[in-house]
């Protein structure tokens, strides 16, 4: 599972990535939480230590998760995911993973561009795979957008 969640870090890179992007992907996670009826979350993106994107919906009383979510792959550089799958296999981490400075979960994934991480993006609110999938989903998704426009 570990190697799996690299490769999906490699994957979901992206050549260019504005600050509107970011704005749509957040949008694109909160118009589906909300169709999908799935709860209530938090969602965050910050680049270069400025944060882009936050909205958090109501029923939500404060964003300590996204914080810790966010500090977890700042200072780890990979998603919370992968941590926790690491956590699991190999017991990498443990010391982490009651720390409440740091989320050892999902919810939490690096933005790549051109390789580099510029920034994380975090959900929180939801089961830690259901924060991680909804990341991957828009991610994926905005990829597919990207190759189309640039195809054009």
């Amino acid at each position: 599972m570990t190697e799996e969640l690299l490769k999906l870090e490699k994957e979901l890179s992206f050549d260019h990535l504005s600050h509107e992007d970011l704005h749509d992907i957040g949008e694109s996670i909160l118009r589906r939480v909300k169709e999908e009826k799935l709860g209530s979350v938090g969602i965050r993106a910050v680049v270069n230590g400025l944060r882009i994107y936050q909205y958090v919906m109501d029923g939500r009383e404060e964003d300590r998760w996204l914080s810790r979510k966010e500090k977890t792959v700042e200072t780890f550089g990979h998603s919370g995911y992968y941590l926790w799958a690491m956590y699991q296999e190999k017991k990498k981490y443990d010391r982490y993973v009651e720390d409440e400075e740091y989320a050892i979960c999902g919810g939490s994934f690096p933005i790549l561009i051109g390789g580099m991480r510029v920034g994380v993006f975090c959900v929180s609110g939801l089961s830690h795979g259901q924060d991680h999938q909804l990341i991957v989903d828009a991610f994926r998704e905005f990829q597919g957008k990207q190759k189309a426009e640039d195809a054009d």
